[in-house]
């Protein structure tokens, strides 16, 4: 039976930490092997990584303000030099930088059909960083980019319809999956607590970067009116990024515990009371199901993962609307639940999202655009599903 052979180019992938390249590999792991050759087109790690698949690695530099991550240099010979013994019937785009123009334009070249993804809001991020002129510029560069391919895959309905309005064509929905046996309530550690220094006092996790475009302030300004009225809520905040250092300085009340990844950020999540998240730049927000799966009801805006899995006053709480009072009161309707039984309902609800489901959404789609280049090899795969 044959395969269809797809290409996957990415400004980053694991072992980077981040939800772009965690969802990635995820999305990855779980496509049928029997159904899917896989190459990999990728900016080059910078720590160790022994790859599971073919892996073609390019120059990359590092973005300003993003030390941990890498902007993927035009690479178009070198991308055509890897097709050519790797003959993909697809190629799926997962980032918008250079290295993704030249993987577009060199499919265009050769007549590969490409799908592509829209995973973060750089134009929104422009507006946290004083850049808030270059947003229009932004938002062209990537319409003119995503309608040259033949799909854009979005992890939320909320995102596609806002990309339609701002003609976007071929949008399609992807939603995210989560990793239910990693992430798991099972985890809790009482020695993590005592680490912490906490004991029956409700914990309040946040998870992310440690930059602006999360809205980091709100998540300390909620944690304090907490403690204003009285709550005795401790607030730990794992990840980085360029607030940290001050915050830390700042804030010595609150536990900064870093960047944590596997198991050991899985413990972090199940030891946690409840996940605070006030970013309103997400396309989707995988830390969102990651909290809910180890347990943890979640406060956020109502958009993105939290729009399609929080439901007030079962598994989480939303703010009312996008303003920081709404967000502040939100938090506190969450610590003045139940907030045992909202975890239950969320390890619940992030069970109906598994990665396998995602795989076999994204293989329909595969199969439609790849049938395109390849209409025998199309319709032999068809016959798999």
């Amino acid at each position: 039976m044959a395969q269809i052979r797809i290409s996957i180019v990415t400004e980053t992938y694991v072992p980077d930490v981040n939800g772009v390249a965690n969802s990635l590999r995820q999305l990855l792991s779980a496509l049928n092997p029997a159904q899917f050759c896989i190459q990999i087109i990728r900016t080059a790690p910078r720590s160790d990584w022994l790859p599971e698949t073919e892996e073609v690695w390019c120059r990359g530099l590092t973005i300003p303000m993003y030390p941990d991550l890498q902007l993927g240099l035009p690479a178009r010979r070198r991308v055509a030099r890897a097709w050519q013994s790797f003959q993909p019937d697809l190629v799926y785009i997962a980032t918008e930088g250079p290295l993704g123009n030249s993987a577009l334009r060199q499919a265009r070249k050769q007549g590969i059909p490409v799908i592509s993804a829209f995973h973060t809001n750089f134009h929104r991020y422009s507006s946290y960083y004083g850049l808030g002129w270059i947003k229009t510029l932004t938002l062209a560069w990537l319409r003119r980019f995503h309608n040259r391919t033949a799909a854009t895959l979005v992890p939320a309905g909320e995102i596609a319809n806002a990309l339609s309005s701002e003609g976007f064509r071929n949008v399609s929905v992807l939603p995210h999956g989560v990793d239910c046996q990693l992430f798991h309530p099972r985890r809790r550690s009482s020695a993590l607590r005592q680490q912490w220094q906490v004991g029956s006092e409700p914990v309040l996790l946040y998870v992310g970067r440690i930059a602006a475009e999360k809205n980091i302030p709100l998540a300390i300004s909620s944690w304090q009116a907490l403690r204003a009225k009285g709550s005795n809520a401790r607030l730990v905040m794992v990840g980085d990024g360029p607030m940290r250092a001050e915050l830390e300085r700042e804030y010595p009340q609150i536990i900064f515990a870093g960047v944590q990844t596997g198991e050991t950020l899985a413990r972090y999540f199940a030891s946690a009371d409840a996940f605070i998240f006030p970013s309103q730049t997400e396309t989707f927000g995988l830390v969102t199901l990651e909290a809910m799966a180890s347990g943890l009801p979640v406060v956020a805006f109502n958009m993105a993962a939290a729009q399609m899995h929080v439901q007030p006053g079962v598994n989480g709480e939303l703010a009312a609307d996008d303003t920081d009072e709404a967000f502040i009161a939100a938090t506190s309707r969450l610590i003045d639940g139940d907030l045992h039984a909202m975890g239950i309902a969320a390890r619940l609800q992030a069970e109906c999202a598994s990665w396998q489901s995602v795989a076999e959404h994204f293989t329909a789609l595969a199969l439609r655009h790849a049938s395109s280049g390849v209409p025998n090899k199309a319709e032999q795969i068809q016959t798999m599903v």
